[in-house]
């Protein structure tokens, strides 16, 4: 017996350290994946900070811009969550209110049968029914018409059930509508303040942008804030770079690589400005496309992958930056609103973000590149059907 415990206490033990070899790697994988996150966060934390303050170059005209921009977008993802939150609530109303009109019609039904069972207990109990009951001569009939007048009581004591239990369904149904209109009232009310203040942020937006262009155009460098609004990105794409060159993508992913001209449209828009044309007014040439849109528009990852940047840069507005692994990058600028945080996975066709004029456009529309190893490319050949 003692030896029997043995060999079961030392395969038990086996089995243990069998699973535990399966999970640690595992566990270590997911471990040090969390530590690479933190230090991409952590290292984009503090390129925020920079950007922020680009090394004085920034003037309180770009950080009056900036915060207007930011603030547009928390406001319209807002907006976003309220509509979104609006429709299911309507659409419950919607449903309740028809469950009531069919609970309705079923408790009138149910209410006319008791009432046509009350009148024909009525008719036939005051007489044949007393009549039977003295017949004593005839205990068959007797016993048979008692058996009758028990189903029918007990028929018409479980319509009554069926009625009540609907009545009870119906003033639930009421109580339920009642608080379903009461949140519908409220997600407007809150819709309407949402909307005011968007209206108030476009309105500082426009004022700071006015502001801020007569500035530029006063001290003639208009061309030197390009540059140096694309230096920035430079210099953030390669600390990104750094930063993500540890963090791999999941093996079971297709590599964007092998969907070269397959990957689908970002938003639906035309394209103004294409990848190499030349700007007419500063000569420098374009590293991405700008696709003409409509403000709100929604905006969608072209691939897999995880979100590196998403924040407000100086020339690109709210911008958001999707690392696809091996070297390839996406970058999504002159948002309205960013639905997605650094540190975030994305699908492909995933809902990322919404068009904007963000980054002192004077039109929405979306700006977009595709980069391998940090030298753009041209997203004609990546994009399937671009228009």
């Amino acid at each position: 017996m003692s030896v029997s415990r043995s060999s079961l206490l030392r395969h038990t033990l086996l089995s243990v350290l069998a699973i535990l070899a399966l999970q640690i790697p595992q566990l270590y994988a997911e471990e040090a994946s969390e530590k690479q996150l933190n230090t991409l966060k952590n290292r984009i934390g503090k390129l925020e900070n920079w950007l922020n303050s680009a090394k004085g170059e920034q003037t309180s005209l770009q950080k009056n811009l900036r915060q207007s921009e930011q603030q547009i977008g928390r406001i319209t993802q807002k907006l976003s969550a309220l509509t979104n939150e609006l429709k299911a609530t309507q659409k419950k109303l919607d449903a309740l209110r028809k469950e009531r009109n069919e609970l309705q019609a079923k408790n009138n039904q149910q209410a006319k049968k008791i009432a046509e069972q009350v009148r024909a207990a009525y008719s036939i109990g005051r007489n044949e029914y007393l009549k039977v009951l003295l017949n004593l001569e005839q205990p068959a009939e007797l016993s048979r018409t008692l058996h009758y007048y028990d189903y029918f009581n007990r028929a018409r004591a479980a319509q009554i059930e069926q009625y009540m239990e609907t009545v009870r369904l119906l003033e639930q149904n009421e109580v339920q509508t009642n608080s379903q209109v009461l949140g519908l009232q409220r997600a407007r009310q809150a819709l309407e303040e949402q909307q005011l203040a968007l209206n108030k942020s476009k309105t500082q937006r426009q004022a700071a942008l006015v502001d801020l262009q007569k500035d530029i155009s006063k001290k003639g460098q208009q061309l030197n804030r390009m540059l140096a609004d694309r230096e920035r990105l430079e210099q953030l794409l390669n600390s990104v770079e750094q930063a993500i060159a540890d963090l791999d993508l999941p093996d079971a992913t297709t590599p964007i690589k092998s969907l070269k001209g397959k990957l689908p449209w970002p938003t639906q828009g035309k394209v103004v400005r294409s990848f190499g044309s030349q700007d007419s007014q500063t000569g420098s040439r374009w590293n991405g496309v700008l696709i003409r849109a409509k403000e709100g528009n929604q905006v969608r990852a072209v691939h897999y992958g995880r979100v590196v940047f998403a924040d407000w840069l100086r020339g690109f507005g709210l911008l958001l930056i999707i690392d696809h692994g091996n070297g390839y990058m996406s970058l999504y600028g002159h948002n309205q609103s960013l639905f997605k945080e650094t540190g975030d996975w994305v699908s492909s066709n995933d809902v990322i973000s919404s068009v904007g004029n963000s980054g002192g456009q004077d039109q929405a529309g979306l700006y977009f590149e595709i980069r391998r190893n940090g030298k753009p490319e041209n997203p004609k050949s990546w994009i399937l059907a671009m228009k």
